[in-house]
């Protein structure tokens, strides 16, 4: 079967299933992304208190593991919306356990310029929690977040 004739089987399947399974995903990224930036913050907070120990001083030591934290998550999420996905076939990994993979309009590969603008957009469709990106994923008519539709690109179910 073509990529085309792929992509309109796609679309074809129950959008309530890809919508759900989109919910659930980002909901699944961000947890592995938090877990990973709470082990490197416990990770540094346990090297601040060692060097405290050792007679370090200052100002510095006490924000340090805060700052490595979100320096992880930026990180993280930036490897999850554009390197992860463009290595394995366009999914993360929570796409990977449910099914779900990002294609272009046309159903080929995604460019890592649309991998880049999908995660860039992200802080829009992140607003108030995600739930701009949840409305626009709900109410378009190929279930896609702002980032998607800059980007040319759709979120389909593999089968």
């Amino acid at each position: 079967m073509s990529a085309t004739a792929d992509l309109v089987k796609s679309e074809m399947d129950t959008s309530r299933t890809v919508v759900g399974r989109r919910y659930l995903q980002y909901v699944i990224d961000q947890a592995l992304v938090f877990a990973f930036a709470v082990l490197v913050f416990l990770a540094c907070f346990g090297f601040m208190i060692l060097a405290a120990e050792i007679g370090a001083r200052g100002e510095v030591l006490l924000y340090l593991p805060f700052v490595v934290f979100a320096l992880t998550v930026f990180a993280v999420n930036l490897w999850f919306g554009i390197w992860y996905p463009r290595a394995m076939g366009g999914a993360t990994p929570a796409m990977r356990w449910l099914g779900l993979r990002i294609v272009t309009l046309e159903g080929g590969e995604p460019s890592v310029r649309d991998y880049f603008l999908r995660w860039l957009l992200m802080v829009v469709d992140g607003l108030f929690l995600g739930l701009l990106g949840a409305v626009l994923i709900a109410v378009t008519p190929r279930n896609q977040r702002l980032g998607d539709m800059v980007a040319r690109t759709l979120v389909v179910r593999v089968t």
